[in-house]
Parts: C-alpha cells; sequence; structure tokens
C-alpha cells in the first residue's frame, strides 16, 4: 500500500510537470508536420546553397522522351508528381487503396531486373 501510495504520487508530479510541456511538444509538431507536408517541394536547395533540381529534371525527361500513352512503374510516393509534371499515367499514387497492388508493385521495384520483369 504505501509503494503503491509512493508510486501514484510520482506519477502525479510526473503528469503535472509533463502535460504543459506535451502540449506545446504537441502544438509545435503539428504545425511543424503540417507546412511540412503541405508544401512538397521538389526542388531543394542544400546546405552548402547547391540548389539541387533532379526530380524536375527527370520528370522533364519522362515527359520529353516517352510516348504520351506510357505507364510509368515508380513507387506510389512519386505518382502525382509524375502525373503532374511529366503529365504520364502511373501504375500507383497517393490514392491507390490496394494493399496488394501496392505490395507486388514493391516486390517488383525491390526484386532483382529478372525476377522484376516477370512479376511485372
Amino acid at each position: 500500500p504505501a509503494v503503491r501510495a509512493g508510486r501514484l504520487v510520482v506519477a502525479g508530479l510526473m503528469l503535472r510537470w509533463l502535460v504543459p510541456y506535451g502540449q506545446t511538444f504537441y502544438d509545435t509538431s503539428c504545425s511543424f508536420i503540417r507546412d511540412s507536408l503541405s508544401h512538397p517541394r521538389i526542388v531543394l536547395k542544400r546546405n552548402s546553397g547547391a540548389i539541387v533540381d533532379d526530380y524536375r529534371e527527370a520528370y522533364w525527361w519522362l515527359r520529353d522522351h516517352t510516348p504520351v500513352d506510357a505507364r510509368v512503374m515508380a513507387w506510389w510516393d512519386y505518382g502525382y508528381q509524375i502525373a503532374g509534371l511529366a503529365n504520364r499515367t502511373t501504375i500507383a499514387d497517393g490514392n491507390t487503396w490496394n494493399q496488394e497492388h501496392i505490395a507486388l508493385l514493391g516486390l517488383c521495384l525491390s526484386s532483382p531486373v529478372r525476377q522484376a520483369h516477370i512479376i511485372a
């Protein structure tokens, strides 16, 4: 009984001390995450000041060097960007809900080339 009471007192003091910090952490984290996810960037700037626009250049290469009716197999994260910037149909994008489809795509993209061609 005395040990349990001591634990309850310690837990109460910890909660009293942590709750204000928890709310601040939650507010800051949510704001940071919301802002970073609502403004995706395909052109990045390194700490050295160098501009990295590899994604944009790759999307433009797809647009300029593939047939208009081409379908692009890429991990789903890039689906909307490929559709928007390269104007090409993708196998999967952020709205692909079929988990088996995503799993098969992941298996194909992570398999050795010969096996990936068989899967595709």
